[in-house]
């Protein structure tokens, strides 16, 4: 049972963490039912795609979603690990124990994650560019983030201070 079971800042990172790992199941569960159904459904969705664009198009406009389709699901698989270990540092934050080897791995596998997404995002963003130059109408939006980079940073830098920390508590506690 958390030490501190009323402080509203972990109690509220507790339900955000957990609708969102909720909601990365569902997009991954999404991204995974879509395909096999574009997939089976390769022409009629070509003949609804050339309708609304007045273009021809052909299976590598398909090839092109589906591609999409199956990155945004490994993507995804990887925001729910990330949200998992953020889950796990915000519980041993309400246990009064944070400064442990466990979090110190838990921040670096995170930043690894981050790492994996922002490599993720650039495909997606190439193929989603291709498709918006082919489909009429189309936008894209995805690719590199700064922001992601910059998180990846810190969380590598956080994983060595928990680290640290960790080390000097075993230190302190290996002198008294």
């Amino acid at each position: 049972m958390p030490k501190s079971p009323r402080d509203p800042l972990l109690t509220t990172a507790r339900i955000l963490t957990g609708i969102a790992m909720g909601l990365a199941i569902f997009i991954g569960v999404l991204m995974l039912v879509l395909l096999p159904v574009m997939i089976v459904g390769q022409e009629e969705i070509l003949k609804e795609l050339g309708s609304q664009t007045g273009e021809a198009l052909d299976w590598k406009t398909t090839a092109a979603i589906q591609s999409i389709l199956i990155l945004i699901a490994i993507m995804v698989g990887l925001a729910y690990h990330w949200l998992r270990d953020l889950r796990r540092v915000i519980d041993s934050v309400g246990l009064g124990d944070p400064f442990v080897p466990e979090n110190a791995d838990r921040l670096a596998h995170m930043g690894w994650l981050t790492v994996g997404i922002e490599v993720l995002a650039i495909p997606v963003g190439g193929i989603g560019q291709w498709l918006a130059a082919t489909i009429k109408d189309a936008t894209s939006d995805f690719g590199l983030s700064i922001g992601g980079i910059l998180l990846a940073l810190v969380l590598f830098i956080l994983a060595r201070v928990f680290r640290e920390g960790a080390r000097m508590r075993s230190e302190l506690e290996g002198t008294v």
